[in-house]
């Protein structure tokens, strides 16, 4: 008989122990979805507002009859419309061909891959878009 308790004794509290490490894991892996959704989100939004601020420079290169500033603005405008957190980190128009590239980037808002060093690259985001100034 005594064995027996002793045997009962010593697991006392393991499902318990158990029970929380799963739902540490659990809540682990929450908040690494929402991050990867954060950077997701994030290079969806850098791409979209890169190529639309390419394209809206080149559109007023164009009708503007090579206004280089007109064009640096209407970047930063289109830029700026998309989401004010996003950064023109890069313009630069062809002197020969008039070719607009022109860099956006940010960093995403995330829970837990900000604070650690070796996934902390993985938080930005950054794309080059270019747009040629077509012949009128």
């Amino acid at each position: 008989m005594n064995g027996l308790r002793r045997m009962t004794v010593d697991e006392r509290g393991l499902i318990g122990k158990l029970v929380v490490l799963w739902l540490v894991l659990a809540a682990l892996l929450v908040v690494l979805a929402y991050d990867g959704i954060q950077i997701a989100i994030t290079r969806f939004r850098v791409a979209d507002a890169a190529q639309t601020a390419a394209f809206e420079s080149a559109t007023t290169l164009r009708s503007t009859q090579g206004d280089r500033q007109a064009a640096y603005q209407a970047a930063l405008d289109a830029v700026g419309e998309a989401d004010p957190d996003l950064r023109l980190a890069e313009f630069v128009i062809d002197q020969q061909t008039n070719e607009v590239v022109v860099t956006v980037s940010d960093k995403a808002s995330t829970l837990l891959m900000g604070r650690i060093g070796f996934l902390r690259s993985l938080t930005k985001a950054k794309t080059t878009e270019s747009s040629e100034v077509s012949a009128p």
